[in-house]
């Protein structure tokens, strides 16, 4: 697929940037293509001299922030009525919204931040977060955040390799695995300090009774 999208974007000259754009809208929406590889083209676009580094990374960062608020909105305006619609089910399967309202619960708007490094769980997670009426402003600045991490980085890696693209296919595969061992981790630890925190507040509530009933004693 990388191969064919860069083929494509390449021939398309200074419409490329207009082609990563749509790309990465539709990825946005859920479509099963890796964002990662879009962004890389725009940096192979660079690297050849088709464009700026900086013309590249609005375009990509507009594209990214477009996909992710048009899944928010379409579950903000119509929610799980989309699912009797069979396209929309095979795309946004309910089993998967489940699953982003428990993370969304446990997590609260952490979850805004990781699930952009995790592409399965993206669409379904901000499709629930629409349908559950939580602040566009607030989705939009911790979206385009993590955006600001990961896509400066792509396109960076799509300039530098450019030249050599057998290379450059390998080492976005290396890296889309450890960004997501690195994301893991991050969730794993924050789980971790989640459980410890509150086993900690448990002891301080328990050893605040147990101080409470010691002092009604003395005083009986």
């Amino acid at each position: 697929m990388f191969d064919k999208l860069l083929s494509l974007v390449m021939y398309s000259e200074r419409r490329g940037l207009l082609i990563v754009f749509v790309v990465l809208v539709l990825c946005g929406l859920g479509l099963p293509i890796p964002e990662d590889i879009s962004i890389v083209a725009s940096g192979v676009m660079v690297a050849t001299d088709i464009t700026t580094f900086w013309e590249a990374l609005i375009v990509c960062m507009l594209g990214v922030l477009a996909g992710d608020s048009i899944i928010y909105w379409i579950g903000r305006l119509w929610g799980e009525r989309l699912f009797k619609i069979r396209f929309v089910s095979k795309i946004l399967k309910p089993s998967m919204i489940q699953t982003a309202a428990r993370y969304s619960k446990s997590y609260g708007r952490m979850i805004i931040f990781f699930t952009r490094f995790l592409p399965g769980l993206r669409a379904p997670t901000y499709f629930f977060l629409g349908s559950a009426k939580d602040s566009y402003f607030k989705f939009l600045l911790i979206d385009g955040l993590a955006a600001s991490i990961s896509v400066p980085v792509w396109v960076y890696v799509g300039k530098v390799f450019g030249e050599n693209l057998d290379y450059l296919e390998k080492l976005v595969k290396k890296m889309k695995f450890g960004s997501i061992l690195l994301v893991l981790f991050l969730i794993a630890l924050v789980v971790l300090v989640h459980y410890a925190k509150n086993i900690m507040l448990k002891a301080v509530d328990q050893n605040a009774a147990k101080i409470e009933s010691k002092n009604k004693n003395k005083l009986s």
